[in-house]
């Protein structure tokens, strides 16, 4: 703590004096008159002499005034960090959300890092190393259904559009009985969008599931042939061994929460207004993925580290489809997961808090994104 003597709150008077007069000086034309209509010869006076003091400083005082200006607007700011759990989709809200300035807009300086799966995710939340983040839907319901005080505020889709990625030589699911699929962690979302698939067509007990780690890893074992396939956003094998779509899990018609806007409980209570922040700023991210498309192609190449522009374009093409423009968490879509989990029927606001999205829906926000 620095001790404010009267000695130093003089100087600080003082110095505020001088300023405010500078600024007279320059901003009115009596000021201008009154400073350019006398010039002062003596080299020694211009410490004491506003006029003369003011013609020396004016350009360093520019600067430095400048410069308060931008760490008076960055102190403002709440810093965040806010985590995603893959390059995939899902994630380029959070992304163009940076990009554009949405979250400073709303108030907040936040980073945004990549977090291997939706379970670690939960548990960098959980450890108070992220203020919030966008996790595995399922990931939170488990962590919640174990006593975990947090709660999703808003959600990214409803429905799964992963793919069940195979080995060309595979032209039948039944053809995966006695093989091995691969995830990026048990309890992920490619864990139970995995699980799911094999229980609706009778394979859940003949099939290996084998956790890999991140989604790169999930592609290098698939080149390897070290799986049969892998449920997936997209799989990054390489050409020389081309990955073949056999399911389409958007298809099966299945209403299913991919991932939730996600923050501890007490966080919640103390910083509402941060946490409101973080959805608008979120929504304002996926408005302008819609309506800026080179500037969202640009943005996915950058995070998701593609580089040719077929995937590029691929990629933007599933996250305007998929993502909600209303990142509203339908209760159907958590009972998918919780009927998997044999959790029926338990409430839908036990995992979720719908106020932020209602005010927004109330308010128009949303509309005017559109």
């Amino acid at each position: 703590m620095v001790y404010n003597s009267p000695w130093r709150r003089m100087k600080e008077k003082k110095s505020l004096e001088l300023v405010i007069r500078i600024l007279y000086c320059f901003s009115t034309q009596a000021g201008q008159r009154e400073l350019y209509g006398e010039v002062c010869m003596n080299p020694t006076h211009y410490m004491s002499c506003y006029k003369c003091y003011a013609r020396r400083a004016v350009p360093g005082l520019c600067l430095i005034l400048l410069l308060w200006g931008l760490e008076a607007s960055a102190a403002e700011l709440k810093r965040i960090t806010l985590g995603y759990p893959g390059i995939g989709p899902m994630a380029t809200g959070f992304w163009m959300a940076k990009e554009i300035g949405a979250f400073e807009k709303h108030g907040l300086q936040a980073e945004i890092i990549y977090i291997s799966s939706g379970p670690v995710v939960v548990q960098a939340l959980l450890g108070g190393d992220i203020q919030g983040g966008s996790a595995a839907s399922n990931a939170v319901i488990n962590a919640v259904l174990n006593g975990a005080p947090i709660v999703g505020v808003a959600g990214t889709a409803n429905r799964p559009y992963h793919r069940l990625y195979v080995q060309p030589e595979i032209n039948r699911i039944e053809d995966l009985r006695g093989k091995t699929l691969g995830v990026t962690r048990f309890g992920s979302i490619t864990d139970n969008l995995t699980r799911i698939l094999l229980r609706r067509n009778g394979l859940e007990n003949a099939v290996t599931v084998r956790q890999l780690g991140a989604t790169a890893a999930v592609g290098a074992a698939f080149q390897q042939r070290i799986i049969a396939g892998a449920v997936t956003s997209e799989i990054r094998a390489g050409a020389k061994v081309p990955a073949k779509i056999l399911v389409s899990l958007a298809d099966l018609g299945i209403p299913y929460s991919m991932h939730m806007i996600t923050v501890a409980r007490e966080y919640y209570r103390r910083s509402p207004d941060v946490v409101e922040g973080m959805v608008r700023a979120y929504t304002e991210g996926v408005a302008a993925l819609n309506n800026q498309k080179d500037r969202a192609l640009k943005i996915i190449a950058k995070y998701s580290r593609l580089r040719d522009s077929t995937s590029i374009e691929e990629h933007y093409r599933d996250a305007v489809t998929y993502l909600d423009r209303v990142p509203r968490v339908e209760p159907e879509a958590i009972s998918t997961i919780l009927e998997f989990m044999g959790k029926p029927g338990m409430p839908h606001k036990t995992f979720v808090d719908d106020s932020i999205i209602e005010r927004m829906v109330g308010d128009g926000f949303v509309d005017k994104k559109k």
